[in-house]
């Protein structure tokens, strides 16, 4: 499925809807560093509290909290960008409750954890962040609330052919509750009826700009590393398979409703941690044939990666303790 996107570093703040009562915290390992829930004290669950502070202990009245040198915000509203100072690669985060109708029943709630002194346990990492949700089903016209997610920021567009690798660092989980969990138990998240995936986010464009909109992009190429639930399905049909670091993936092709060319990698089972180059995930596109597929020569203007919310009968946390990308030119 398409996933709506996405906003920059400007982006002002979209009004949260009235839902947020259905949620009952978020706590992304708030306990390894010694703070206090985020529901607890001034917290204030319709806004965005801002990075930075003190290296001390301490809660501002805008939500966030420091201790240690590391500080927790909270963001709630609808769509809002979190581009967290670093001295090595630079991200936007969004809470990106893009699907969101008058009739939804649910909330969604984004936690990020920056480090004072801007810096990272390497160049190209990003800070942690959790997202806890709930929502009730949508309708099939608008089966998707929200896709919270990270986005690579600074460095885009890039021509497709002048990329020689996309090296991908990633660790993620998901558990039924308020608070990270070590490892997913698919189980306990069937026994909610959790509906989700677990998914980077491309676009492409023979045009550098128009690469940069998620909305006008002639492709789009998504990787799943997990996928929960019925309502869960990619668009199109099976083209081929792969193996890349030791993960099968099977690739679908299809068109969206705004009729851009989808393109989905899914993971033959469920992958929470990930270490290698994607990039060929990408040229394999070029060799194939029977459908319009893109080109070395198209450019790559987004790069994300989050959740698709669609709903489940409780809370659950997706937490991603470890994500970076290093995207090498020739």
């Amino acid at each position: 499925m398409a996933l709506k996107l996405l906003v920059n570093a400007s982006l002002l703040v979209i009004p949260i809807g009235g839902s947020l009562g259905a949620l009952f915290g978020i706590d992304a390992h708030r306990s390894a560093t010694g703070q206090a829930p985020l529901f607890s004290g001034d917290s204030d669950s319709s806004g965005g509290g801002s990075t930075g502070g003190s290296t001390g202990g301490g809660s501002g009245a805008d939500g966030s909290t420091s201790n240690n040198g590391i500080t927790n915000s909270m963001y709630c509203q609808d769509s809002y960008g979190i581009s967290p100072p670093s001295d090595g690669q630079l991200y936007t985060l969004n809470p990106n409750q893009w699907g969101l109708l008058s009739t939804t029943v649910g909330a969604l709630c984004m936690n990020v954890t920056t480090n004072n002194n801007e810096t990272y346990p390497t160049k190209y990492s990003a800070p942690q962040f959790s997202v806890t949700w709930k929502y009730e089903a949508g309708p099939e016209t608008q089966p998707v609330h929200a896709y919270p997610n990270i986005m690579v920021d600074g460095i885009l567009p890039v021509e497709l052919g002048e990329m020689e690798s996309l090296d991908l660092d990633l660790h993620w989980t998901y558990g039924v509750g308020n608070e990270p969990v070590e490892t997913t138990v698919e189980s306990t998240l069937t026994a909610e009826t959790l509906n989700t995936n677990v998914a980077i986010d491309m676009f492409f464009d023979s045009d550098k700009v128009t690469a940069q909109n998620s909305s006008a992009a002639k492709y789009e190429v998504m990787i799943w590393f997990a996928k929960f639930g019925v309502a869960t399905d990619p668009i199109g049909s099976k083209v081929t398979s792969r193996e890349l670091n030791g993960t099968d993936f099977t690739l679908w092709a299809g068109n969206n409703s705004a009729n851009q060319h989808v393109f989905t990698w899914i993971a033959a089972d469920t992958t929470e941690r990930f270490v290698g180059d994607i990039n060929q995930l990408i040229t394999d596109l070029y060799s194939l044939s029977g459908y319009l597929y893109p080109s070395s020569s198209d450019y790559l203007g987004v790069f994300s990666f989050g959740t698709e919310a669609f709903y489940s009968d409780s809370n659950v946390t997706f937490w991603v303790p470890e994500f970076s990308i290093d995207i090498t030119k020739s």
